[in-house]
């Protein structure tokens, strides 16, 4: 199973210089005001070179790493 899609989110790994990237922000969001539903996102970076990384999901669904 990919990192992507794993129900409790690990830490990922850069994918330019291979360091396990650390966990910056996390939290949720409304999609839309008022008519949207919430989103629970957490957003990593990477020590090394600086590189990021954010993961959305709803509810009880799996964790999907978004473009950033």
């Amino acid at each position: 199973m990919s990192v992507e899609n794993e129900p409790t989110l690990d830490p990922p790994t850069c994918s330019r210089c291979g360091r396990e990237m650390e966990l910056r922000a996390e939290g949720t969001e409304t999609t839309v005001p008022l008519l949207g539903s919430e989103i629970e996102y957490r957003q990593f970076g990477c020590p090394e070179c600086g590189q990021g990384a954010r993961f959305e999901r709803s509810g009880d669904d799996d964790w999907t790493r978004t473009g950033v």
